[in-house]
């Protein structure tokens, strides 16, 4: 092999670790930091009026509910952007707040009408637990349905700050692969066949049961989340 292919393979290769890892977009949630007209906030089927996040001066997030908003479902607050990915990972840092149960949340390809979630998958950390659920509105109810798909037990501090890593990817015309990684946690895999809509490059993030802050969110052009685990180097 010649110096001049050599250096070319390594060039090649370096760029390739880079590009696993370059930020399509890093969005910092501090006052003053984010672009407000590229974000909507959504609602529940449950909510009459949609809430909003308060502005702190590093973080974007939400104080505890009330005992009466907690009843009444009513302690969820929903942001939305487009992340502009077909494929890709999703970055988010966030705080859980000291209530427990309080659950900080993203959520994925999600369908809106009116202002009001119809569907998405959303990944729920809570101190004790990272829960993967599929949330669907039933206009007969008028509630939304939840459907477990899969949780990983593990205690996150609350009062720090966390990273929740998702890897997305479409797989067909209804299919949906997501690689999720809490912290230095081993990765899981969920894989949704059945979404009976087409995957969309939306992404949101959810406050949910108590005080929450969301501290930055990156968008990744590509995943460096494992598919599938490979024999450790000996």
């Amino acid at each position: 092999m010649t110096i001049a292919l050599r250096f070319a393979l390594l060039t090649a290769l370096a760029a390739g670790a880079l590009a696993a890892d370059d930020p399509l977009r890093t969005i910092d949630f501090g006052e003053g930091r984010w672009d407000r007209a590229a974000w909507t906030p959504v609602r529940l089927m449950e909510h009459d009026k949609t809430a909003v996040f308060v502005q702190r001066p590093d973080s974007l997030g939400n104080d505890d509910f009330t005992a009466e908003q907690k009843k009444a479902k009513l302690d969820n607050i929903l942001l939305m952007t487009d992340s502009k990915l077909a494929k890709g990972q999703i970055e988010l840092t966030f705080t859980i707040g000291p209530q427990h149960g309080t659950a900080p949340a993203i959520f994925i390809t999600p369908e809106v009408k009116d202002g009001v979630l119809q569907s998405a998958l959303t990944v729920f950390v809570a101190n004790y637990t990272m829960a993967v659920w599929w949330a669907q509105a039933d206009p007969q109810t008028g509630r939304t349905n939840y459907t477990h798909l899969v949780r990983m037990n593990r205690w996150s501090e609350p009062g720090r700050k966390h990273v929740l890593r998702c890897r997305v990817a479409r797989h067909g015309d209804n299919g949906l692969n997501v690689a999720l990684q809490l912290d230095d946690s081993d990765v899981i895999e969920v894989r949704r066949r059945d979404m009976n809509k087409p995957f969309n490059s939306r992404v949101g993030i959810w406050g949910c049961h108590g005080a929450c802050d969301f501290h930055q969110i990156r968008f990744l052009r590509e995943g460096n989340l494992p598919w599938s685990a490979k024999r450790p180097a000996n």
